[in-house]
């Protein structure tokens, strides 16, 4: 099982306000209308476990507030009630909250943001849908789930023990990138593989003012993740209550659209070549003339160190990998490594 969350690519579209009068005047009526008092009666439940304590509350009353704006904006009939259960991104802490959401019967459980752990077990064991937020994905999940993730389970790990054997640099996967969303590199390693995500960029225009209007604070990604979670959430739900199979087994179903793009229902389509991005330190030490030249080989084989980024050399090695480079400061580091 895996400890993951999913991680931000660091561009995000700016969020503009035209054509959305509509929304954000809708979200100016919304801002009270979160509190369990201004709900709606509901019909039936949604349980959702969010690493409210640990590692950063912000972050998990954003992830919150993200899904809360997607119920209330949900058409149609009255919006499911959302009960909420702290993981702290411990995975006995979210066992024992997965445990607690089936006692109380919900209709769905929504998570993974920090961990996955036994969670999608238990609630196939118990015949409820989940729905995964986490980076990463099954190829074969259990049933009933749905995976907001690309990347396939231990992917990274293992493409960060390549690097680390080919490239000599110290390389994580584990970071705490895949927790905050932010693509940095942590004391005592030299680069860091980081999940990315796809933004929307017309929905975020969309949503961002609605979001700012009702809680008084900006957009954020760990808000983005809690509102696409919880749009492919109601697609589930929708099924649930209607007494047919799980969307994810019916291989009539086409993906479903979210704000951070589609989720893939089934692993046919490759892996994004951009699912991962490698982030280097400030400084990198100096390299073996071997491990210099993989470096190079891997650089140039994703864009870096090529004049204007084009014709690039593919590499056996690399080029399959799904991830990119940051590239800024990549000329530097190859000078200093006394390639040409």
């Amino acid at each position: 099982m895996s400890d993951r969350t999913s991680a931000a690519w660091p561009h995000l579209p700016p969020a503009r306000r035209r054509g959305t009068g509509a929304l954000a005047a809708f979200a100016l009526l919304l801002g009270v209308a979160v509190s369990a008092a201004a709900a709606p009666k509901s019909s039936g439940q949604i349980g959702a476990i969010v690493p409210d304590s640990w590692p950063d509350k912000a972050r998990g009353e954003e992830i919150r507030n993200g899904m809360l704006l997607a119920l209330k904006t949900w058409p149609g009939q009255s919006p499911p009630a959302l009960v909420i259960k702290d993981s702290a991104c411990d995975p006995k802490k979210a066992a024992a909250a997965a445990q607690e959401l089936i006692d109380a019967k919900v209709d769905l459980i929504v998570g993974a943001w920090c961990v996955l752990g036994t969670v999608p077990r238990q609630a196939r064991e118990a015949g409820i849908p989940f729905v995964s937020a986490n980076a990463e994905r099954y190829a074969s999940p259990p049933e009933g789930s749905l995976q907001l993730g690309s990347i396939p389970i231990n992917l990274a790990n293992t493409i960060a023990a390549r690097l680390r054997s080919q490239v000599g640099l110290r390389v994580t996967a584990t970071s705490a990138c895949w927790i905050d969303f932010d693509a940095r590199v942590p004391d005592g390693f030299e680069a860091a593989l980081c999940p990315t995500l796809r933004v929307d960029g017309a929905r975020w225009d969309e949503i961002a003012p609605a979001y700012s209007a009702a809680y008084r604070k900006p957009f954020s990604i760990s808000a983005a993740r809690g509102y696409a979670a919880m749009q492919a959430a109601l697609v589930a739900f929708k099924q649930a209550r209607s007494g047919t199979r799980p969307v994810s087994t019916r291989s009539e179903d086409k993906d479903i659209d979210t704000l951070l793009g589609r989720v893939r229902l089934r692993d046919e389509r490759a892996t994004p070549d951009d699912s991962m991005l490698l982030v280097f330190a400030p400084k990198l030490p100096r390299l073996a003339a071997r491990e210099a030249r993989a470096f190079d080989e891997m650089m140039k084989s994703k864009g870096c160190g090529c004049p204007q980024g084009v014709n690039c050399p593919p590499s056996a090695t690399w080029s399959a990998m799904p991830f990119a480079v940051q590239c800024s400061g990549a000329p530097v580091v190859l000078r200093k490594m006394g390639v040409p």
